[in-house]
């Protein structure tokens, strides 16, 4: 009997530690954990190492995401010496814009993938950062939103809706910010509705 309740507490933590604050299909956000849930870090100390993820969840391509496009914009006080790192081949060469291609290999669904990871020493705890998140400037597909190509044969395109924010007027993340204006980003916008019946 105590290896049953053992057992129910344990698959019971397991479930709720994979809980992801975006419950919807094909969503994308920064966030400051693995698990897709924190949205708000703050500092304690100076120069301070803060890790960021742009992690796309739940996303309806079973085979998982073969390339995808960004365009991210960090505002506020510099970080000391800030750097993005991708798995794939970044084509774009702009520090804000991506357009992600894997060539070997691809990322494997699951329902959080880690497309990229930033990394920046924060100066002082009363620095402040903000992270805004949209679609990639001049995308052929889905100009108003991220996106995703499948790793499956046919190579479909998937738009992603950004879970916090609303592009480049509300942040999706931020670091320090005394009232942390993130706000859940409830639907998609309807230029990004109208391009999924075209």
């Amino acid at each position: 009997m105590r290896y049953v309740i053992l057992l129910m507490i344990c698959m019971f933590v397991a479930s709720y530690s994979f809980a992801i604050m975006d419950p919807d299909p094909d969503g994308i956000g920064i966030y400051f954990d693995l698990d897709a849930n924190v949205v708000c870090h703050n500092t304690a100390d100076p120069f301070e190492l803060v890790t960021a993820y742009l992690i796309a969840t739940n996303t309806t391509c079973d085979s998982g995401i073969g390339g995808w496009e960004a365009y991210i914009l960090i505002t506020g006080d510099a970080a000391a010496a800030p750097a993005w790192t991708v798995d794939g081949f970044d084509t774009d060469p702009s520090p804000e814009a991506f357009q992600v291609r894997y060539i070997c290999f691809w990322h494997f669904w699951s329902p959080t993938m880690v497309l990229a990871t930033w990394t920046g020493y924060m100066l002082d705890p009363a620095d402040t950062l903000s992270f805004y998140l949209s679609g990639y400037p001049g995308s052929e597909y889905f100009p108003n939103s991220p996106s995703y190509i499948g790793a499956d044969i046919g190579g479909n395109l998937y738009p992603l809706q950004v879970s916090t924010g609303t592009g480049q007027n509300l942040p999706v993340a931020m670091i320090n910010s005394p009232s942390c204006d993130v706000l859940p980003n409830e639907t998609m916008t309807f230029s990004t509705m109208k391009m999924l019946y075209k």
